[in-house]
């Protein structure tokens, strides 16, 4: 696997390229960017699977690079690592679907299990296209199932949730993704993980909450806003409603 590290100060590079546990993820060639052009000419021509990338940079900044990566539809998974604690660049972040936002001064410990997170994303979501591709070969006209819906079937959904449960998911566009029919995912879903997919995601989104809430430093309608909730009241009474105590609460029952 490859990665590039986009950033125009070179001791942040260097930083990443000494704390990340690159190989152990199985990631044997970095590639170093300055700014966004020069990023962009290298993910074209190498096509990394895991972005790392700066913000505020000259030229091309980071909010027009994650911009590029999202519309040209690449497989990459892109992390921001930011020295700002800021609105925009978290919302740009999220729009252009970020998998994570690091702040700088970076946390080796973050930085390694968010590298971990991320590489078993883009290996589930090729996992999943190669699923997909398999399907499609083997069938010549793509039918949706009336057959009931194989427990395999069911995993590689739960796999897709967990993977993107900060977009906001429709049964509809699962039934297409996986040429299966609403009726029998939702069904054998619930049937399989005892809960609707709905609950499932919402159980994911605040269980990610709960332990971004340990981090003193992210603010209540940052959380919101990373696990897929665009309106921080309401995630505060989801959160509320979960875990009986709002995400205030529960972040100041840590310091008692």
């Amino acid at each position: 696997m490859k990665a590039i590290i986009v950033d125009d100060e070179k001791h942040v590079r260097e930083g990443l390229l000494l704390l990340g546990n690159w190989r152990e993820n199985g990631i044997d060639t970095i590639f170093e960017a300055e700014d966004g052009d020069e990023a962009i000419m290298l993910i074209k021509q190498h096509r990394p699977e895991i972005i790392f990338t700066d913000m505020a940079m000259p030229k091309k900044d980071g909010i027009s690079l994650l911009k590029w990566i999202s519309e040209s539809d690449l497989p990459s998974v892109t992390i921001v690592v930011s020295g700002y604690d800021d609105y925009t660049f978290m919302r740009n972040a999220i729009t252009y679907k970020s998998f994570d936002y690091i702040l700088k001064p970076i946390d080796p410990d973050l930085l390694n299990e968010t590298l971990e997170r991320a590489v078993k994303k883009w290996k589930e979501e090729a996992l999943l296209k190669r699923t997909i591709s398999s399907i499609g070969d083997m069938e010549t006209i793509p039918v949706r199932s009336t057959e009931p819906v194989s427990v395999s079937s069911m995993e590689k959904i739960e796999e897709y949730l967990r993977a993107n449960y900060q977009q906001d998911i429709t049964l509809q566009e699962i039934a297409d993704r996986f040429y299966l029919s609403r009726e029998h995912i939702s069904r054998k879903f619930k049937q399989e993980y005892h809960e609707t997919i709905t609950d499932y995601v919402t159980r994911i989104r605040m269980e990610k909450a709960k332990e971004l809430l340990a981090n003193p430093n992210l603010k209540i309608y940052e959380i919101a806003y990373h696990i897929g909730y665009q309106n921080e009241k309401y995630f505060s009474k989801v959160y509320k409603k979960f875990f009986g105590m709002t995400p205030n609460e529960y972040r100041g029952s840590l310091v008692k």
